[in-house]
């Protein structure tokens, strides 16, 4: 029975290429197939601007993918990739890839000819380390790399002006370049689980920022009230988990500042946004607030906890051979 399921899927596979190749499509869904390797006939498919190929087995990546220059989206998430794939770094179109939960520990400087790349997401990799290539990506507005071994934080990452979201969770980062003060459009930022000391001074001079969570550090410096008064923008700044959070005087701080938080909550919780919401209306001038407030609030929760790339309800399975059959292509041969 393994074997009439490989046989149909294979050939299912290659029905969706053809139909591609045939009516020049755009979007291509090859995710959940099990594949551990791509068709040849992929590389044919070069009016592909959406690429799915997550949720599989693959191993590597054909160079020849590297062909389809008409690519805006591609996802790599979920596969078996021990390397970064080079021929990626030719897709000069791309404006979201995934190549989140694979075995990639490196980025090459190459990535940084991705220029017009606008969410980049490697969560769960193993990564160690951010090629400061990287801040040639001039257009990212979201970047995550939770879940990883980086130490550090290119100081050129200041450089992306136009980057909203930065999620860098459950790594061993130290220390947060004063280069960060110049990503004056950051509105979440999150390095919960790191290993941080003290509160980031350039926290103050980012007048966008709304989600801060430097929750579970190592942060024991108190900061000043007139510090934490700075950051009156911030809808959330939470710093639970931390040596400061069990000390009276932050406690009591944290009372008058409806913006802060010392205890532990759940992460991202719906009971908290009511508080972030309705705080001091003398520390949120009419002016100064966001009109996408509320959406904001509910892409940061989204966004820190995205791996999966998938955006479409559609169930890649096998099971329903009668929907299968009547869109097999000459592919099919008997076995």
């Amino acid at each position: 029975m393994e074997a009439v399921c490989h046989f149909f899927r294979t050939n299912y596979i290659l029905a969706n290429c053809e139909d591609v190749i045939q009516k020049k499509g755009f979007t291509l869904n090859l995710s959940h197939y099990q594949m551990d390797e791509l068709p040849e006939i992929i590389e044919h498919c070069e009016t592909l601007m959406k690429l799915f190929l997550n949720q599989n087995k693959l191993t590597k990546v054909p160079s020849s993918l590297g062909n389809l220059m008409r690519l805006q989206v591609l996802a790599l998430d979920y596969n078996k990739l021990d390397e970064f794939p080079a021929c990626v770094c030719q897709l000069v179109r791309l404006k979201f890839l995934n190549v989140s939960c694979n075995n990639i520990v490196s980025l090459p400087a190459e990535v940084g000819q991705l220029t017009a790349l606008e969410t980049f997401w490697c969560n769960n990799t193993g990564l160690r380390a951010l090629p400061v290539e990287l801040s040639n990506c001039e257009h990212l507005e979201t970047l995550g790399v939770r879940g990883n071994r980086l130490c550090k934080l290119p100081d050129q990452l200041g450089k992306l002006s136009e980057l909203r979201w930065f999620t860098a969770e459950n790594n061993d980062i130290v220390q947060v370049p004063n280069t960060f003060g110049m990503l004056q459009n950051l509105v979440h930022l999150n390095l919960r689980k790191n290993r941080l000391k003290r509160l980031p001074r350039m926290l103050v001079v980012m007048p966008k920022l709304r989600f801060v969570f430097l929750n579970d550090n190592l942060i024991e410096q108190m900061p000043s009230r007139e510090e934490l008064e700075q950051l009156k923008y911030v809808r959330m700044l939470n710093l639970s988990m931390n040596p400061i959070s069990t000390k009276p005087e932050m406690q009591e701080l944290a009372k008058h500042l409806m913006n802060i938080y010392v205890e532990s909550v759940e992460d991202y919780p719906e009971t908290a946004t009511g508080n972030i919401f309705s705080g001091n209306s003398d520390a949120q001038p009419q002016q100064e607030q966001d009109n996408d407030t509320s959406s904001d609030w509910a892409n940061s929760a989204r966004t820190s906890q995205l791996d999966s790339s998938d955006e479409s309800t559609l169930e890649n399975t096998i099971e329903d051979l009668s929907v299968m059959l009547p869109e097999m292509s000459r592919f099919v041969t008997t076995f």
